[in-house]
């Protein structure tokens, strides 16, 4: 990718990462709040403003490897009634409100093919858009509910496991830093992406339930024109 065609793929992207993530992070802050822990919210995280969640270093590493993060919300367990059940509900708020999103992404687009089945650059751009955005949410939901620290599924798998198997298995989640990167990094020499398949698959499940098969070659068909794979 080069040229213009890289310059049009930051345009696309960049739009869907500070809204996917500021979307996740303040729908993490906003179930929070319902909860009854207003910490986020006072520190003004119930807020699409991606300026609010960006994390430097996070957003650098979006842009460079495609693979980044935001600054996590903060979350006070002693404001909840139920911290474990409560937690869980917290964390599972942003991978929810990104699957959310894609979907709509999805539904947009399918729509788009039924108003404008004629080819156009303008409704080749859309597409392009469209998908690149539907897949990145969904792909960062399915991401985030991997149950290894500090994705949003270890505080999840941690609510549903029993308290007192919780409770053994927290001093082992110390080390998820180093369990996720060897799965990032693990894929990279194997002959098969573990991401891939633990993200790839139930993605793509979900993204040939809403478009059909004929949508579906006609997208990659539009983002190999724009030389987006």
């Amino acid at each position: 990718m080069g040229g213009e065609n890289e310059i049009l793929f930051y345009l696309i992207f960049i739009p869907h990462v500070l809204l996917a993530l500021s979307l996740h992070e303040a729908s993490h802050a906003g179930a929070a709040f319902q909860l009854g822990d207003d910490t986020a919210a006072l520190m003004g995280r119930l807020s699409l403003n991606p300026l609010r969640h960006l994390d430097p270093m996070g957003a650098l590493a979006f842009l460079i490897i495609h693979f980044g993060w935001a600054k996590p919300v903060p979350v006070n367990l002693l404001r909840f009634k139920n911290p474990r059940r409560d937690n869980m509900l917290v964390s599972l708020a942003g991978p929810l409100s990104n699957l959310a999103l894609g979907l709509i992404l999805l539904i947009a687009l399918r729509l788009l093919y039924l108003a404008a089945p004629l080819e156009s650059e303008a409704r080749n751009t859309a597409v392009s858009f469209l998908f690149v955005g539907a897949q990145l949410n969904v792909g960062l939901s399915f991401f985030n509910l991997i149950p290894i620290p500090p994705l949003d599924g270890s505080h999840i798998l941690l609510g549903i496991l029993p308290e007192s198997l919780a409770r053994r298995l927290e001093p082992l989640f110390r080390q998820g830093w180093m369990l996720l990167l060897l799965l990032i990094l693990g894929s990279r020499f194997l002959n098969f992406s573990l991401l891939g398949i633990i993200i790839g698959k139930p993605m793509f499940a979900i993204i040939n339930a809403v478009l059909s098969p004929e949508m579906v070659q006609d997208i990659f068909r539009c983002l190999m024109a724009y030389k987006l794979i």
